[in-house]
């Protein structure tokens, strides 16, 4: 009599072609998401300090933005880093960790600084597809529409979804066949910056990061969004998925190249 397989080996063939699909959907290379908690009374002078030194950051770091949060858990700093593999990181650290400005400059921010976190994040390619997007890196900040216009402002949505492999590519297929009717209702003009799934760290839990040309920019798209049919079935779709999600508002650093 043939002996019956563990529920392990069973599950084993369609994980694997998860997992498989799963990798597809990913653009080449991976976003760092690093954010330092401050210490409140010592945020002026650590944002004054990575102001002196931002030169030398974009002189050895393949840097992409760099946010303070004006909405949401404060005295924190958000920034976005690009490479194109594990191997070129490594390189890259051990190259900036033997450069004496930059030395200098993490001796004195360390003072300011509480809390560091780090997340290794792929960029969803189906959704960049969806809404006919270069990738992340190619990102290019559009121009104002007034100079007499309100402080430009990002929204970093946060989903952490359940568990299991397939809670992350069922979330990007129903974004990708949800978005592009969404934006098509926005009277905001906002652009999608990032989009991206964690890799290496907490796992099942993605990211967005839009630009709006201000805060109530977002709120107008957000208003919009919930009468579009396709979006309410997207969201619909997803939510079961869903344990929590958090939504910040947060300001481009005058060093940021996304602004």
């Amino acid at each position: 009599m043939q002996a019956s397989l563990s529920p392990f080996k069973r599950l084993a063939p369609a994980c694997s072609q998860a997992l498989a699909s799963f990798s597809s959907s990913s653009a080449p290379g991976f976003v760092e998401v690093r954010e330092y908690v401050l210490k409140p009374e010592g945020v002026t002078d650590y944002l004054r300090l990575t102001e002196e030194y931002a030169d030398v950051r974009k002189e050895l770091l393949p840097f992409l933005g760099m946010f303070s949060c004006d909405i949401g858990a404060l005295n924190k700093v958000t920034h976005f880093y690009s490479y194109k593999d594990y191997d070129e990181r490594d390189q890259v650290r051990a190259r900036v960790a033997q450069d004496a400005r930059w030395k200098r400059y993490v001796n004195e921010g360390r003072k300011h600084v509480v809390h560091q976190t780090s997340k290794i994040m792929m960029e969803a390619l189906p959704i960049y597809q969806a809404l006919n997007l270069p990738s992340t890196t190619h990102f290019q900040t559009p121009p104002r529409l007034s100079d007499a216009a309100p402080k430009v402002m990002y929204e970093m949505r946060n989903y952490q979804l359940h568990p299991g492999y397939g809670s992350v590519p069922k979330l990007i297929d129903a974004f990708a066949k949800g978005l592009p009717a969404k934006l098509e209702a926005d009277p905001g003009n906002g652009n999608l910056a990032f989009f991206g799934y964690v890799d290496v760290g907490t796992l099942n839990n993605v990211v967005e990061l839009w630009r709006y040309e201000s805060a109530q920019a977002c709120i107008r798209a957000r208003q919009a969004s919930r009468t579009v049919p396709a979006w309410r079935e997207t969201i619909g779709a997803v939510t079961p998925g869903v344990q929590h999600f958090t939504s910040e508002f947060l300001r481009p650093l005058p060093l940021s190249k996304w602004q």
